[in-house]
């Protein structure tokens, strides 16, 4: 991807923030951090150490900017992303940067390296779409890798990319979610052949402990069967 092409997808993105219906009056900030049993993304292991994940998103209108991390507390692990969207009317369009840093040797990786034989980004066009349901929403989700270290042999752009289907519903006092994710790229980023590699279902209920506070507990049951992997993940939220 050049940077001419990169310069037009964030374009696209941020036209909507020039549009004469957004109200200054809808900025707003939002900041936490999750504490996982380990890390787990798309069926996919990054780290079987338990993780700090914080985070922190300014939004203005249907804009958001988020930046992410994950760092390992026991093993050598750190990511940080950036994640620019916009959503409206249940659509959501966003340009994500994942990057991965050596905490061993700093010197080793360089967040502003985009060459792309050398580069440790990642960077990924996603959309997610909720059907407009109150009783039976349905949330779909698109992504490719567009650009970064998702690559050939030959050092060609694979575009590995990724569909998942979500299906949330309650029982008791859970939220629960069912999903299903598979990739269509052979020997790319996700498998070696096209299939499903993130199936499973995650339930999620506040954990009171006083009156005026609950932690949200969250279990995540994750199989990837092209990769016959299996997780059971724990997640607190503060």
């Amino acid at each position: 991807m050049t940077k001419k092409q990169l310069s037009l997808a964030l374009a696209f993105i941020l036209i909507p923030l020039f549009s004469p219906a957004q109200d200054s009056t809808k900025v707003s900030f939002d900041g936490g951090f999750d504490m996982v049993s380990r890390y787990i993304w798309r069926g996919l292991q990054f780290s079987d150490s338990p993780n700090l994940q914080p985070y922190a998103t300014f939004s203005y209108g249907g804009l958001s900017l988020m930046g992410w991390a994950s760092y390992a507390t026991g093993k050598n692990y750190a990511e940080i992303d950036l994640y620019l969207s916009y959503s409206t009317k249940g659509l959501t369009l966003s340009i994500n940067d994942y990057y991965n840093e050596d905490e061993t040797n700093l010197s080793a990786t360089n967040w502003t390296e985009w060459r792309k034989d050398y580069t440790g980004h990642l960077v990924e066009a996603c959309l997610t779409y909720t059907t407009p349901s109150d009783k039976h929403p349905i949330t779909i989700t698109a992504s490719t890798f567009i650009f970064g270290y998702d690559r050939d042999d030959e050092g060609q752009q694979l575009y590995s990319t990724y569909f998942e289907a979500a299906y949330p519903f309650i029982i008791n006092d859970y939220n629960l979610s069912a999903f299903a994710g598979a990739t269509l790229t052979d020997n790319g980023f996700y498998a070696s052949n096209t299939g499903f590699v993130n199936v499973g279902i995650q339930a999620e209920k506040d954990i009171r402990i006083t009156e005026q506070f609950s932690v949200p507990l969250n279990l995540s049951i994750v199989h990837n069967p092209q990769n016959d992997d299996s997780f059971f993940v724990v997640k607190l939220s503060f």
